[in-house]
């Protein structure tokens, strides 16, 4: 606060920021950016563009939760406003009073009727990035006895605000994009037969899947313990912590190793890279490691879709991939599926860089180590 009571800039701004992954400091940073843009209070909607509705929204209005729902549900598609402000490109604003005249909102219903006679004149509305064919809208009100907004309004603060809070939602959008995508990545996880455990670069544990649940009940070779995963004997143990190391370095490298002391049954565990943007380490925004864990002799066949999964590919990406351990060459793969052989060099260097390895025949070696991956040669 300053000496007059008032929010300091810097402050406000950091708060926008702070909200990316906190609800309670965003909705904080819109109730504080209303104050500073003087107005009566906020009303912040996800608008749906495809259906054309509105499917969430948060008020600081002093207005009852029957009014809001019935704008949302009668109004607010035919509101020129919210129209006025999808056409902004994304991190403009839009000052209602510069687009409709005092004689349009002489002779509208919207405003007269409803708008008006519940204390909203004059509107400072952004167009905000959402996620998923959805776009945010943040609206600002004044009263009709107060000044419409203008440009020159506190400024140059309120232009500052308006940009640090749309680079703050552009965030919030991404964040809540790699949030559900890492939502369905795990959720494939768990119907896979393979073990799967997400370590950190320490081996602290932090995701297990069904199988893993019950893999770790039966075998003897690795558990858990103090909250890393752990192998039993001392040459597994310093295997796998070096597997880890390799595969949460910056040049990440994947690798699998045999564990040892068991005659009846050969279990590998097999350590694959999770760089930041691969949807399974989205949720704690570093990299990771997925170690697979399965018998070497006990092998169910996998798809395109779960090689995407497990390495973060694109479907195209995984697609080669698949074809490779079939045993296809580069160019007959470009051949069959249509595309440059340049395209496909491409990438095959982009699953390089997604799974650790350096080489083809790494490549070959890594995805036929993986104990669930049984690939249908043709024919």
């Amino acid at each position: 606060m300053d000496d007059t009571g008032k929010l300091s800039l810097d402050a406000l701004i950091g708060t926008c920021y702070d909200g990316v992954l906190d609800e309670a400091c965003w909705d904080r940073a819109l109730r504080d950016f209303n104050r500073w843009a003087g107005g009566i209070g906020f009303h912040s909607v996800t608008w749906d563009r495809v259906r054309h509705r509105a499917t969430r929204e948060s008020n600081s209005l002093n207005a009852p939760p029957d009014l809001i729902r019935e704008f949302l549900e009668k109004l607010a598609p035919t509101d020129p406003r919210v129209a006025l402000m999808l056409q902004q490109p994304i991190g403009h604003a839009m000052r209602c009073h510069h687009h409709l005249s005092d004689r349009y909102v002489a002779r509208s219903e919207l405003f007269n009727d409803f708008l008006i006679p519940n204390g909203v004149r004059y509107t400072y509305g952004m167009h905000l990035a959402g996620a998923d064919g959805t776009s945010e809208l943040l609206a600002v009100f004044r009263t009709p006895d107060h000044v419409p907004f203008e440009d020159a309004d506190d400024a140059p603060e309120l232009e500052i605000l308006t940009k640090h809070i749309a680079r703050a939602a552009r965030l919030r959008a991404g964040t809540r994009h790699l949030q559900a995508q890492a939502a369905i990545g795990m959720a494939v996880l768990d119907h896979l037969d393979m073990a799967i455990v997400i370590t950190d670069e320490t081996g602290h544990v932090h995701y297990l899947n069904v199988a893993a649940h019950q893999r770790l009940g039966v075998t003897r070779n690795v558990c858990i313990r103090g909250g890393k995963f752990t192998a039993v004997l001392p040459n597994d143990e310093q295997a796998v912590r070096r597997l880890i190391t390799h595969a949460t370095a910056p040049m990440p490298v994947a690798g699998s190793h045999r564990l040892q002391g068991d005659n009846q049954q050969h279990w590998v565990v097999t350590v694959l890279p999770l760089r930041e943007s691969h949807a399974c380490a989205a949720p704690w925004e570093k990299p990771m490691a997925m170690l697979t864990i399965g018998e070497l002799d006990r092998r169910v066949t996998l798809g395109p879709y779960t090689l995407k999964v497990l390495f973060g590919l694109s479907p195209a990406e995984a697609r080669l991939a698949q074809a490779l351990a079939e045993g296809r060459e580069l160019t007959q793969y470009a051949q069959d599926a249509n595309v440059a052989i340049n395209t496909a060099r491409t990438q095959l260097r982009h699953i390089f860089d997604k799974t650790g390895c350096r080489r083809q025949t790494d490549l070959l070696r890594l995805l036929h180590a993986i104990p669930a991956l049984r690939i249908h040669a043709p024919g």
